[in-house]
């Protein structure tokens, strides 16, 4: 991928997670354009329900996981003329309420943080909210599974195991990678303990975005407008089916300047 007429060197970003960055999506655009010296170019990929492995739907959108999906392919695009990437990644839990085990989870983000380190990529790691989750009485559990899970039956025991486990082995999976792991207090969250406080989002990103040397830390992140964020959320990845009809979309679906996005 090339920006045309310029000849500094491109500043590859990678997003890679789930709802959370499906909420926050315009914030975390604008912040980074605002903290970091362009030509940018994101490769990013999210959704809500997203999955690390599988092919995820969620309303009658299917996307595919994280670690096979096209993200990869336009990363090695990337010439000897572009930096190392900077990576942000977040929300990983999905697959544990969809069955998958501990294990195969973690392999999962293992192959997606061995890709980025292979490009001597600065990584961002955010871990479970164990702390947010903690406090969840059964009853909660119950309720948020049948409004955002209601396809995936799983006992609060069980899953309170899998997020334990899973969070004990990313704390030693970022220390191999040695890379801080960024692990969400309580007071991000509220009512829902998965989904952070809108009013939380600038604190959240900034703290992720600080994980990188090259950000300017005093930066100012905010929402763009109301018409900026409608356009945002509208552009659609290079894959998808809705309603079990394939979609295909050229990438990048955005370019601005010296400013390109792409979404897988």
């Amino acid at each position: 991928m090339v920006i045309e007429n310029s000849k500094e060197p491109i500043q590859p970003v990678i997003l890679m997670g789930a709802s959370n960055l499906a909420r926050a999506f315009p914030l975390v655009v604008n912040g980074l354009r605002a903290g970091l010296r362009e030509p940018l170019a994101v490769l990013a990929a999210f959704g809500h329900g997203r999955s690390y492995g599988l092919w995820s739907q969620m309303l009658g959108r299917t996307l595919p996981g994280i670690a096979e999906c096209g993200l990869w392919a336009a990363l090695r695009k990337h010439g000897p003329d572009s930096l190392p990437p900077l990576a942000a990644v977040i929300d990983i839990g999905n697959d544990l309420v969809y069955g998958v085990t501990v294990p195969q989870l973690l392999a999962w983000v293992d192959a997606c943080l061995d890709r980025l380190a292979q490009q001597r990529g600065e990584i961002a790691l955010m871990s479970l909210p164990l702390a947010s989750i903690e406090r969840l009485p059964p009853w909660k559990f119950e309720l948020l599974r049948r409004t955002y899970f209601p396809m995936h039956e799983i006992a609060w025991p069980v899953l309170y195991d899998r997020v334990s486990r899973f969070q004990d082995e990313m704390r030693l999976l970022a220390k191999a990678y040695g890379i801080g792991l960024i692990e969400p207090p309580a007071a991000w969250y509220g009512f829902d303990p998965i989904h952070m406080l809108r009013r939380r989002q600038p604190d959240v990103w900034r703290e992720l975005f600080s994980e990188w040397p090259v950000w300017d830390r005093s930066a100012p992140i905010a929402y763009p407008s109301l018409r900026e964020s409608v356009r945002l959320r509208a552009l659609r990845p290079a894959e998808r089916y809705v309603f079990g009809y394939r979609q295909t979309t050229p990438q990048p679906v955005l370019k601005q300047d010296r400013f390109t996005l792409s979404m897988y």
